[in-house]
């Protein structure tokens, strides 16, 4: 039997909310984006794999005068679409270091270019102001940012509250909330660190923007959170890198005289790098760095039906090894996966996000 099977549901949901937010979507770039989309969710660049994020409007403009610090470069001008793949390809690069690509469609013609803000790492992003301001930015122009999150999943969204996610595989196992298991797990990291909730809340957006950017970048990841008062006496976790010197940082930025955004960043670029490495990566739940490219012995036996590599049957031995120090285990996959799931204690059951 020969048969073709095309995504003409997801085909005709794209195109249903992008006339719905964007009225005046370029109906020619409407079909070689809907041509470009397998494309996305497996880009790379020189080996490397890019998520990128794409911001088409009508006044670009309106949205960088609504977005805090932030700066655009415009770089090609178009009378049509015909470039779209070609401008694409020089500029989705950009995005593997927090940049957005944008397109701003004009009766007469199209510019490209790409956007981000030059906030802290310490403050909100593009895309959350993006998401923070959008009502007001609604009734200025017209947006819709894709999003790509995955090796199989493109988020599309608006400023008029309309999302959809485009699911490439072929399964069903994607109501995925990737904000919310970065949010659990940056909750656990930081419970018992001790400051002003105003500080506390910046701490918060520091460690989000981290694994948002870990999330984008690494080949997979898993981040155990422990107890602050945790000592590894059963040795379970003795097989790794322990810092001689915890990386402390919520206290890089609590002195303001003493605060330095370049050392953040450096220090938050060799977190990620930690993620990125083999093994686990362990902080405590008051904001320190502990160990990286730390193994647990598996039981094959145990989780011999578990589908996944090591590092899937790893993350289920921590989540499952009732030690009560143990608080939660952020796992990330190379396909894009990821989870946050609570450390079983005494029997009880776990909660879960997964993506």
């Amino acid at each position: 039997m020969n048969e073709n099977v095309f995504y003409m549901e997801a085909n005709n949901l794209v195109v249903k909310l992008i006339g719905e937010e964007f009225p005046n979507f370029n109906q020619g770039l409407l079909i070689r984006l809907l041509n470009y989309f397998h494309k996305l969710v497996g880009y790379e660049e020189e080996g490397a794999k890019v998520r990128p994020d794409i911001l088409f409007t009508d006044s670009i403009s309106s949205i960088e005068k609504n977005i805090e610090n932030c700066f655009k470069l415009t770089l090609f001008t178009d009378d049509n679409e015909m470039n779209f793949e070609r401008r694409l390809k020089s500029l989705l690069c950009f995005c593997q270091k927090d940049w957005c690509v944008y397109v701003e469609l004009k009766q007469d013609k199209i510019t490209y270019g790409i956007i981000r803000s030059m906030n802290s790492i310490k403050e909100k992003s593009l895309k959350d102001l993006l998401e923070d301001k959008k009502e007001k930015i609604a009734t200025m122009c017209h947006y819709v940012l894709v999003d790509v999150r995955s090796q199989s999943h493109i988020l599309i969204k608006g400023a008029n509250n309309n999302n959809l996610i485009v699911n490439f595989g072929l399964t069903e196992q994607a109501n995925y909330n990737w904000e919310g298991v970065i949010t659990r797990f940056v909750d656990a990291s930081v419970s018992k660190v001790k400051t002003t909730q105003k500080k506390l809340n910046e701490i918060k957006t520091l460690y989000e923007n981290i694994f948002r950017n870990a999330f984008q970048n690494v080949h997979g990841a898993i981040c155990l959170v422990v107890d602050k008062d945790y000592k590894d006496q059963t040795g379970i976790l003795s097989d790794g890198v322990w810092l001689n010197e915890p990386i402390e940082l919520s206290k890089l930025f609590f002195q303001s005289k003493s605060f330095s955004e370049s050392k953040l960043r450096a220090i938050s670029e060799l977190f990620v790098s930690m993620l990125n490495y083999d093994g686990i990566t362990i902080v405590d739940n008051a904001g320190k760095i502990l160990a990286y490219n730390v193994f647990v012995e598996i039981s094959q036996k145990s989780y011999k039906t578990l589908i996944g590599g090591a590092r899937k049957r790893a993350a289920a031995t921590l989540i499952n090894s009732k030690n009560k120090k143990f608080i939660g285990v952020y796992f990330q996959s190379q396909e894009g996966e990821n989870s946050y799931e609570e450390v079983k204690h005494n029997g009880k059951e776990n909660k879960e996000v997964k993506k």
